[in-house]
């Protein structure tokens, strides 16, 4: 057993080094920004950490004193705006790593790292081409988007991490499917689905499209029902992982889960929350998912196959969930999110590199392939975008300086307090990610919620006037109030 899994180390040394480079890179860059990231990761990062204690109950304001509207995403609190499985990763990590906004990145990285696992093997199955697969993995480990996904920067953040690594293994198990023919790829293909419809609803179900025009077309030509079987026992599987939590919502939380339902659909039908584009969008976005003008490569990559003798199976399928994941997003979903379409991103990225092989195999010179294909990772990487972000600026200095204040909020709150008003627009969700116990809002509270609370005899702190966030008088007068000693920028 030694010797054979050194040989298979030896064998596959390069696919090693690319892998441990890329865990190096993504650990790295989970531990580059010591805060919350605006959009969207402080809202997954709470609801997360709210369900180390309440895994089945998803919520953003775990114990709310005010009133509140249950349909506003950014401030309710039973919070179903999003599948749960990413959320449920997250609190795994932090229930073994602690809470903090480094271990919420980690099950991203974890899956960053993997997708660099599952293109090596899809261009194994593919291309039998081991050049191209180091390429392609080479391609994906340095990804500059995936990176910063993984960071927190880009919205949807670690949502798009999980459901990316989860439609890409279920793509990688019917590949394998299609190679072997055994019963288990079937039952994997359902599974790695259903965990991604439980990340980003439908759309997880990208791997069924090309296998279900398979199907009908064997179904069409041998007349026979038996060819049905393996795809409905493996959407068996999936609907077995994903609808349990779908009839759960609905029995526990029923109209939420409803107005989730029909806002989501939304998103093909109407511009939601102005994320608009023309079909034209995803286009000018592949210099962000691929480096620059580079993506070119792939389409000299898929001319290149066309003309290939690889297994046909793989290669239309894979070309088939490109070309119906951008005709969807880019021609029938109305609102325009970038990450909608980077699910897909490890398939170009092999196509890029039988593209660059190519090239390389012209150049001849050894060297000069070399510099081509360092140019190339170069460009994937960015790293001047990298720092770009993280340079010393003025936002940079905010985030970091209020950040520092919420995590040390303890050492200077008054003795009991358990609510928070005068906090920057949506930065509660921060207050209450690292202070156990605290209820926190963004401006303040309303004249009637004061009423109330004076009531009972709740005390209230409130961080000094800063900028536009000047409390009203009818706060001012408020008999349990107290002034936190701190101006927020």
């Amino acid at each position: 057993m030694r010797l054979s899994m050194a040989s298979c180390l030896k064998k596959n040394w390069e696919i090693v080094v690319i892998s441990f480079i890329g865990f190096v890179l993504r650990i790295y860059i989970t531990h580059l920004d010591p805060f919350l990231h605006d959009w969207d990761e402080r809202f997954h990062a709470l609801v997360a950490k709210n369900m180390m204690k309440y895994p089945l109950k998803p919520m953003l304001n775990a114990t709310p004193v005010a009133d509140y509207d249950p349909n506003m995403w950014c401030c309710n609190s039973v919070w179903l705006h999003k599948q749960p499985l990413f959320m449920w990763q997250m609190a795994l990590s932090m229930k073994i790593f602690g809470v903090s906004e480094y271990t919420i990145r980690y099950p991203s990285a974890l899956f960053g790292f993997l997708i660099i696992l599952l293109t090596y093997r899809i261009s194994i199955l593919l291309t039998e081409n081991k050049q191209i697969a180091i390429i392609a993995s080479l391609l994906v480990c340095f990804s500059n988007y995936q990176l910063e996904l993984i960071s927190g920067r880009i919205g949807m953040d670690h949502n798009d991490m999980s459901f990316c690594f989860y439609t890409l293994a279920s793509i990688w198990a019917y590949m394998e499917y299609l190679k072997k023919n055994k019963w288990y790829w079937v039952l994997l293909i359902g599974i790695f689905s259903g965990c991604a419809v439980l990340n980003k609803w439908l759309t997880g179900l990208l791997v069924y499209s090309a296998w279900g025009i398979d199907v009908l077309i064997q179904f069409y030509k041998s007349k026979s029902w038996k060819t049905l079987i393996p795809i409905l026992c493996s959407t068996m599987t999936c609907c077995m992982v994903f609808l349990p939590w779908q009839f759960f919502i609905l029995y526990k939380y029923p109209e939420i889960a409803r107005y989730e339902y029909a806002y989501n659909s939304k998103h093909i039908t109407e511009v939601v929350e102005a994320h608009s584009g023309s079909i034209f969008f995803y286009v000018r976005n592949f210099h962000l998912y691929f480096g620059g003008y580079i993506w070119t490569l792939g389409l000299i990559g898929l001319f290149l196959l066309a003309r290939t003798k690889w297994d046909f199976k793989i290669k239309y399928s894979l070309v088939l969930y490109t070309v119906i994941t951008f005709a969807f997003f880019s021609f029938v979903v109305k609102s325009k999110l970038p990450t909608y379409f980077f699910v897909v991103a490890p398939i170009i990225n092999i196509f890029m590199a039988v593209g660059i092989l190519y090239f390389v195999r012209l150049f001849g010179n050894k060297f000069v392939s070399f510099l081509a294909v360092s140019c190339c990772l170069f460009l994937v990487l960015n790293p001047r975008d990298l720092y770009r972000y993280r340079r010393t600026n003025t936002e940079q200095l905010i985030k970091n300086y209020n950040t520092n204040i919420y995590k040390h909020l303890n050492e200077v709150l008054p003795k009991g307090t358990k609510v928070i008003i005068n906090v920057n627009a949506f930065e509660h969700t921060e207050v209450m990610f690292y202070n156990d116990g605290i209820t926190a809002y963004h401006w303040w509270l309303s004249n009637d919620d004061i009423d109330r609370l004076s009531k009972t005899h709740t005390r209230i702190a409130a961080f000094e006037n800063h900028g536009n966030y000047v409390l009203p008088d009818y706060i001012v007068r408020y008999p349990y109030l107290d002034i936190i000693p701190i101006k927020l920028r």
